[in-house]
């Protein structure tokens, strides 16, 4: 145990669609690691350097964490710290066990841990270290302002995030597109105006229609879709701001010639986790609530069985926890 560390008794961790991909064998990984990067838990010990933690304190933990000290996190950029430790990734980034154990070791905790307000529960809190913050972050690269139209492609969980952090500015409208429509209802019930299957109508020119041939003033690709990005490019008015938070493959076609001639600003890039804080804040006080997209619960035990839920969509599966049996 090094000086910054500490170690927390799990109390709740959710399974991410990221996860899948070492679950199937897409991702490499080594044998008997442990998965899983978005939990909560007590801190049960404290190394001899934590200044901000003591045993019994409830926690939200981030899904990397980082040291404070290097150039990047002193420039503000602590998804990029030389550290590079996320958990539940393996060898590729700092050989970090994950979050889906009994207990946790968790280096940096004074910069990068969140303390969990006693009036919040393990499950508002519970996403607040990924899919929420990248939700928001999505949201504030688009630079809503109140009375704007923004669209969200992709109603997984990361895009329902986006739709209940969107609400927070005030749109006009939030126009949510996805191929389900049972998470098209899910984005309804936190603040969604309009839903759109994308299996049975072009959402971009949809999207044109419903703003009167505009566009929307900000567009947050949060699904990973190369006909997503298109879409993005169709509906996002002259001017506007397309905020990419979705998984993309590595190399996918991209219509420049719409962004150059609409005057387009594309912002992606990481997540970020400074603002762990703000949201737990906003979760203490009722502004955000995210517990809906919990549609179900197994037991450490039986979380393959949780893996094969999510994986499958089973019974209208958004998001799986898991939490000690």
């Amino acid at each position: 145990m090094e000086p910054g560390d500490i170690i927390v008794r799990m109390t709740a961790a959710s399974i991410c669609g990221s996860d899948i991909h070492f679950i199937t064998g897409e991702v490499p990984l080594e044998p008997d690691f442990i998965i899983g990067h978005e939990g909560v838990g007590v801190v049960e010990a404290v190394g001899t350097g934590v200044k901000s933690f003591k045993p019994g304190d409830r926690v939200a933990i981030p899904y990397m964490v980082w040291c404070g000290t290097c150039p990047e996190c002193k420039a503000g950029r602590t998804y990029s710290c030389t550290a590079d430790l996320q958990f539940g990734v393996g060898k590729a980034r700092g050989d970090l066990p994950g979050l889906q154990a009994e207990y946790v070791r968790v280096p940096f905790a004074d910069s990068s841990v969140a303390h969990i307000p006693d009036s919040v529960s393990d499950r508002e809190a519970l996403f607040v270290g990924d899919i929420l913050s990248t939700g928001y972050i999505g949201v504030i690269n688009g630079n809503i302002q109140p009375g704007d139209d923004v669209a969200i492609f992709g109603a997984g969980p990361v895009g329902l995030c986006a739709v209940a952090c969107a609400r927070l500015f005030s749109p006009s409208r939030i126009i949510l597109v996805d191929l389900e429509d049972y998470r098209l209802e899910a984005g309804k019930r936190l603040g969604a105006t309009h839903t759109i299957n994308a299996r049975h109508t072009r959402a971009g020119s949809e999207i044109r229609r419903i703003t009167g041939g505009v566009g929307v003033q900000a567009s947050i690709e949060a699904s990973g879709a190369e006909a997503a990005v298109d879409d993005c490019l169709t509906c996002t008015a002259k001017g506007g701001i397309i905020s990419a938070i979705g998984m993309t493959p590595f190399s996918i076609r991209l219509a420049m010639g719409k962004v150059f001639y609409k005057n387009l600003t594309i912002v992606s890039g990481y997540t970020s986790l400074h603002e762990m804080n703000r949201l737990l804040k906003l979760i203490e006080h009722k502004q955000l609530d995210l517990t809906s997209l919990i549609t179900h619960e197994v037991p450490f035990s039986r979380i393959l069985e949780g893996y094969r839920i999510f994986r499958d969509r089973l019974d209208n599966c958004i998001k799986v926890v898991v939490v000690p049996d």
